[in-house]
């Protein structure tokens, strides 16, 4: 991979940086040179995640947070400029895929809480680390959504509800900062080899009536590893994402998987 210094100077905060498509971001990322902030509730997983990266040489800075309390992610900034003086790239990645059932049959309590992460926690950490970014004249803010957005998914309204919502914030954000130097961009990254696909697959099929197909597509062994759409994010966190303003980006995309890979050496 051609990625060395690729982001050299410039700090990234991946939000859901424990484990999966956010974990493996945060080493791509800071393979490529930047400084990475790594947000997430699991304290354990984001600390040994900030060791790692370390180790290795590079810089980042693990801080334990709910993207959808206001007061965490103000608090998330600014520890973040104190230590870094500045975000260049914001990586929405946090996510959670429950509750799954049908409308009547799910928790309120839930219901809310995923609109709440999945949608509220965006708005909150583009809303935070704007500022600074339109002062400067640049930044990248990549919203990660899903296919589920335009799909009529059974059992899964809250999590389709919450990527369709994402989908026209995203939009409206980069009609909001157009011409002004943020790059905003919304990427899906495909079905990936996670966690949240394992919870998936672990539901029962009265919940959740497509169990059946998940349960295929892992078995087939059709998941994207999280390398990939990390690399993806990488790509269009760089200088050759810069004409990907306002743009829906596809992983599963084959034109767009050549891009990347052409530039990154994959």
């Amino acid at each position: 991979m051609k990625t060395s210094n690729l982001l050299r100077g410039q700090v990234a905060l991946v939000t859901g940086a424990g484990r999966g498509i956010g974990r493996a971001t945060a080493l791509a990322l800071a393979q490529a040179d930047a400084a990475v902030i790594l947000a997430a509730r699991s304290a354990d997983e984001i600390n040994s995640l900030a060791d790692e990266i370390k180790h290795h040489g590079g810089r980042a800075l693990a801080i334990p947070t709910d993207v959808s309390d206001v007061a965490q992610v103000d608090y998330l900034l600014v520890l973040a400029l104190r230590a870094f003086g500045r975000i260049d790239i914001l990586v929405n990645n946090a996510a959670v895929v429950q509750p799954l059932g049908k409308v009547w049959e799910t928790s309120p309590i839930a219901w809310q809480k995923l609109i709440a992460v999945n949608v509220i926690g965006p708005y909150l950490c583009a809303r935070a680390v704007l500022p600074q970014m339109l002062e400067r004249g640049s930044g990248r803010i990549i919203n990660v959504s899903s296919a589920v957005a335009e799909r009529n998914l059974e059992g899964a309204s809250a999590y389709n509800a919450s990527k369709a919502a994402l989908e026209r914030f995203s939009g409206t954000l980069a009609a909001e900062v157009k011409n002004r130097g943020v790059i905003v961009t919304t990427f899906r990254p495909g079905q990936v080899d996670t966690s949240m696909q394992a919870e998936i697959r672990r539901t029962p099929a009265h919940l959740f009536p497509k169990v059946a197909r998940w349960e295929q597509v892992y078995a087939q062994g059709l998941l994207h590893h999280p390398i990939k759409p990390a690399q993806a994010i990488l790509w269009l966190a760089s200088h050759f994402g810069h004409d990907c303003h306002g743009q829906l980006i596809e992983l599963d995309d084959p034109g767009f998987q050549q891009r990347v890979a052409a530039d990154l050496g994959g």
